[in-house]
């Protein structure tokens, strides 16, 4: 991990569209934790999820999953994200908030409603993850940003520094410094190539301590 970047840089996200070779190898560059796509919306559930997790908790490594934001009902794709992501107590659990293919979004009345179920059913936050339209939803949410603040924050942001940590976070807790092209080395791992890569506000020790953060 280049010393420009702060924290510990041994994490991944990656979905169905990278081509995973070698989870050992993976592990032998020095990533500790991979965060694969689980569903997106109320019915698209990534194929390669489940024989993924098996294979790199085989090789050792620390798991996660993430929830892609969809328009239907919060209720529906809750149900679809812990249905096929069964996640387990040293799982993370994520909500991806961007913009689909469609150009529509969560709407951020619905975002706290998403967290406060998933909470109610799992008994623990998901990690928020987010760049410019996360920032600008949870602006527009007013009160219920404190419900949000509960959930560790996961920033993006290809640049040389993390961008400013917006109300009402004090810190961020994961920050995706690259997608694999933009954004400051390393882009690559050994054993899938050129993929999201994330640094933890943390030393590698702490990061194994808190997983599932």
């Amino acid at each position: 991990m280049s010393a420009a970047l702060p924290g510990f840089g041994g994490i991944i996200d990656i979905s169905h569209h990278q081509r995973v070779v070698d989870w050992r190898a993976v592990r032998d560059a020095g990533i500790v934790a991979v965060i694969h796509k689980a569903t997106e919306g109320a019915t698209f559930r990534d194929p390669l999820f489940r024989e993924r997790r098996a294979a790199a908790r085989a090789a050792g490594l620390l798991w996660g999953s993430y929830h892609y934001a969809g328009t239907a009902p919060v209720a529906d794709q809750v149900a679809n994200y812990l249905d096929h992501a069964d996640p387990g107590a040293r799982d993370l659990v994520c909500l991806d908030y961007e913009a689909g293919p469609s150009g529509a979004a969560m709407s951020a009345a619905d975002l706290p409603g998403f967290i406060e179920l998933i909470h109610v059913q799992l008994g623990r936050w998901p990690v928020l993850y987010g760049g410019t339209l996360l920032t600008s939803a949870v602006a527009a949410t007013g009160n219920a940003a404190t419900t949000l603040a509960c959930c560790p924050l996961w920033l993006a942001r290809y640049g040389d520094a993390p961008p400013a940590v917006p109300p009402p976070w004090n810190r961020w807790t994961l920050w995706q410094h690259t997608d694999g092209t933009d954004g400051p080395e390393p882009h690559a791992v050994p054993g899938i190539g050129p993929c999201d890569r994330d640094v933890f506000n943390g030393t590698r020790e702490e990061l194994l301590a808190k997983w599932p953060l």
